[in-house]
């Protein structure tokens, strides 16, 4: 018989290995479970984070729109960071329903100097930065939210020390930005339409922007600059606008600049439900907006239903027979010699709509106050200067000139202001302000005398690149109004209604007025004729130098466009004039935005 001898060796190695195994094994899963309990620590950190960076950005965001409406309280005011500090409350939970919970620490706006470095102390405020055109600035804020964010692991933890926190540092750099109108070439606040007619040939040579549409229909207009609009941009016309049959054709425009959507650009930094009132009179002694053009007036004259002249000062005080050798006085005595009154002018636009054409006008005489204003030996030498209440602007050469008895429907009493012997105006420039229709007669800023006239005027040659007479600078003007119309040189009263014989004539001056907008199958005329005309300018050239501003609808020159009998176009020589972005016309003309720029985590 044979036995069989296990070796107790082999039996030991054996159950060793086995032992072993198990322990890698165990220590494998132990790894597995540690990797996978980071891996799931280290998702739930990042989607914590992420909640926090998502809450901090609406922190921000909360922030902006707090500020912002602070800001707009007072445009012109820089506001400093105790301005804001309790006026924008931290966010709570509340304000985020589907987060976890969350805490908001060190939530605070801070000014930003030139380098973009906070400026902590209450009394801060942020440096101007200047933009490329005059009276372009921009000052930064930085807002910021740290947001603590607990994980799955230290949800019962205490939120500030709890190490399983995690922390999203959110900043957000926030822009207040003022930019010159008189940027551009063409600025409205509605819908734009440039049709000039098929063989007219338009050149705008600045830029353009419609806080609107932009309607382009004809290949006759050439865009040389850069133009924007906020809504949409048609090649074609209004709807409403049955005025044109014609298959629209696009536009021309420079190289890489066709017409581009961007924001609006909002005038004066505030939102009216009509602009108009900016122009409008009031004999109220409450202290108005600053930015009304009457509240920048050095000085007021006003015509009353019987045709009586006042002058009021900037303080709004009566000087209208004021004696002595003041500057009021002088002023006063001026301007009651360049006024006259109870003038007739037909226009046959707004005849059609009223079925009364006939427009008193007042004359404002601006070769007397050019006289005046620029020879310091006469007796009714005076200067133009107002401070804005509340700033520490101060406004030169702005006259604000109103017929207060006019219709303000325009239906009735028919009122304007007419602006004659404008060849020359005052050093440093002239803005003339009316809440009436205006009416341009001749030249305009241009040197013109009795016996000088711009080349741009030549009949036979005009060219429009001359449009002062030689030793003259124009100077920086402008001219806003309800409606701004161009009269000729070759303009007389008693001819007026007959669509008189047009000679040359140039303007050299911004305008700011209204329209009568497109609709009901009428069209508004667009900015081929935003500047209206009343005679035949068959062959002849209308040259012009500004910047043209629409703001509002007109109230008191309702004519729509298109009516019979009233005018036929000049041969438009219109150029932006590239002064106004070093050396702007008279007056406070700025549009305020409010932008969140750049944001980051620290």
């Amino acid at each position: 018989m044979k036995l069989r001898i296990y070796s107790q060796s082999a039996a030991g190695n054996t159950l060793i290995v086995t032992l072993m195994t198990m322990v890698v094994v165990g220590v494998l899963v132990d790894l597995a479970l540690q990797y996978t309990n980071a891996i799931g620590r280290n998702v739930d950190r990042s989607l914590s984070f992420r909640q926090g960076v998502d809450i901090g950005d609406g922190a921000t965001e909360m922030a902006f729109s707090a500020w912002r409406a602070i800001c707009r309280q007072n445009q012109t005011k820089i506001y400093k960071r105790s301005d804001v500090d309790t006026e924008i409350p931290t966010p709570t939970p509340g304000d985020f329903p589907n987060s976890d919970a969350f805490t908001i620490q060190n939530y605070a706006i801070y000014p930003l100097d030139s380098y973009w470095n906070t400026k902590t102390g209450g009394a801060s405020t942020p440096a101007p930065i200047a933009g490329p055109n005059h009276g372009d600035l921009s000052y930064y804020y930085l807002a910021q939210a740290d947001v603590i964010v607990p994980t799955s692991h230290s949800k019962n933890a205490t939120l500030a020390t709890d190490k399983g926190n995690v922390v999203a540092h959110v900043r957000r750099v926030l822009q207040k930005e003022t930019l010159s109108l008189w940027r551009y070439a063409a600025f409205f606040n509605d819908d734009l339409e440039i049709h000039p007619s098929l063989d007219t040939h338009m050149n705008i040579t600045g830029d353009v922007h419609s806080n609107g549409s932009l309607y382009t229909g004809h290949n006759s207009l050439t865009l040389s600059g850069k133009t924007t609009y906020t809504d949409t941009w048609a090649i074609g016309f209004m709807p409403g606008d049955n005025t044109h049959p014609e298959t629209p054709t696009a536009p021309h425009w420079a190289t890489g600049l066709p017409p581009a959507s961007d924001t609006a650009q909002q005038p004066y930094g505030v939102a009216l439900d009509d602009y108009h009132a900016l122009i409008d009179y009031t004999s109220s002694s409450t202290p108005l907006d600053p930015y009304r053009l009457q509240m920048q007036a050095g000085y007021v004259v006003t015509i009353d239903a019987s045709n009586n002249v006042k002058i009021y000062n900037g303080a709004g005080t009566d000087i209208t027979n004021k004696s002595g050798g003041s500057n009021d006085a002088k002023a006063a005595r001026a301007l009651q010699s360049a006024v006259t009154t109870n003038g007739t002018i037909t226009d046959n636009r707004e005849g059609a709509t009223t079925g009364n054409g006939s427009v008193r006008v007042a004359t404002l005489d601006l070769g007397v106050v050019e006289s005046a204003m620029d020879s310091p030996t006469s007796t009714t030498s005076f200067t133009i200067s107002k401070t804005i209440t509340g700033t520490a602007t101060t406004v030169s050469n702005l006259i604000y000139v109103v017929d207060t008895s006019a219709d303000p429907h325009g239906i009735a009493a028919k009122r304007a202001i007419r602006l004659k012997n404008g060849g020359k105006l005052p050093d440093g420039g002239l803005t003339v302000v009316s809440g009436n229709p205006v009416y341009i007669q001749g030249d305009y800023n241009t040197g013109t005398t009795g016996s000088l006239q711009p080349a741009s005027n030549n009949a036979s040659s005009p060219d429009p690149t001359q449009p002062t007479v030689a030793g003259y600078t124009r100077q920086p003007a402008a001219v806003v109004a309800d409606a701004v119309n161009v009269l000729s040189n070759a303009w007389l009263d008693s001819k007026s209604g007959s669509t008189p014989v047009a000679s040359p004539t140039t303007v050299n001056a911004a305008i700011i007025s209204g329209t009568v907008p497109s609709g009901n199958g009428y069209y508004s005329g667009g900015l081929e004729n935003f500047p209206r005309f009343l005679e035949n300018w068959d062959g002849k050239s209308f040259t012009y130098y500004g910047s043209m501003i629409e703001l509002y609808k007109s109230q008191q020159a309702i004519g729509r466009w298109g009516a019979s009998n009233v005018y036929s176009p000049p041969n438009r020589a219109w150029y932006f004039d590239t002064n106004f972005i070093a050396n702007p016309p008279p007056g406070l003309l700025a549009s305020f935005d409010y932008k969140r720029s750049r944001w980051y985590l620290q």
